[in-house]
């Protein structure tokens, strides 16, 4: 095991080891990373006795390794699917169901969602888009590593991801908010031009979904500075369950 190796080579680095966020000389960090490989190695290279390292502005941020992350891949696999699925089905009812139910009891606070809707997705998602770039280093903590939940693998790197959605969050949020506030525009454009803005940020949604999902299995640090509970991680799937089904509604006027 990791604890009786890192005892051979020195309390000092076992103590290391503890989750905390120190800021490192890139050299540093390279020798610290190489560190933690070797010690991993002599435990066999079991993931369980590692930690998950990221490089966030030139600071070494440590995490332990989240739940999900400590079962086998196929475990890991299926916990996947099923938030993919969860949202999928809450989606669903939130919009055949939950969204008819708020509209019938609360008419007037269901009148303000709808009405306002376009000015907070557009709001948000044009700041989050810009945080791609202004945070940098932060958003690309949460796009995954190549072989988590051991199946996810795709081409690019995660600067690349990071900038190319976040470039993708901006053109959608700003489309919203120039319809929301200058709403003489909309006879002006192809009927079906704001309709393909929703679905393409619902795509853009379920597209940097895995990042969230991430964040809950790998304790990826993100914008956090600590550790997510699981409510909050199960609030977040709530909220985006509120995007999918605001988008596609608004996709299918």
């Amino acid at each position: 095991m990791l604890a009786r190796a890192l005892t051979a080579v020195s309390p000092a680095l076992r103590g290391s080891l503890h989750v905390r966020q120190t800021c490192l000389p890139l050299s540093r960090v390279a020798q610290r990373k190489n560190v933690l490989a070797h010690a991993s190695a002599a435990s066999g290279g079991a993931e369980q006795d590692a930690v998950n390292v990221f490089l966030i502005d030139g600071k070494l941020v440590e995490r332990p390794l989240g739940a999900v992350q400590r079962l086998s891949k196929p475990l890991q696999a299926a916990f996947v699917a099923a938030v993919y699925g969860a949202l999928g089905l809450g989606t669903w009812a939130w919009c055949a169901h939950v969204g008819p139910a708020i509209a019938a009891a609360a008419p007037g606070l269901h009148a303000f969602f709808v009405g306002t809707r376009m000015a907070w997705l557009g709001a948000l998602f044009t700041v989050v888009g810009v945080a791609h770039f202004t945070a940098h280093d932060v958003i690309k903590s949460m796009y995954p590593k190549q072989g988590s939940w051991g199946f996810w693998s795709l081409p690019g790197s995660a600067s690349f991801h990071t900038n190319w959605t976040g470039v993708a969050e901006v053109l959608g949020g700003g489309a919203l908010l120039l319809a929301w506030a200058v709403p003489s525009l909309l006879p002006k454009l192809p009927a079906g031009l704001l309709p393909l803005v929703n679905k393409c940020l619902f795509a853009l949604t379920l597209a940097v979904t895995p990042a969230n999902i991430y964040m809950c299995t790998h304790n990826a640090p993100g914008p956090s500075p600590a550790l997510l509970p699981w409510p909050v991680h199960l609030w977040r799937l709530v909220m985006q369950v509120v995007l999918l089904s605001s988008f596609w509604d608004m996709a299918h006027p």
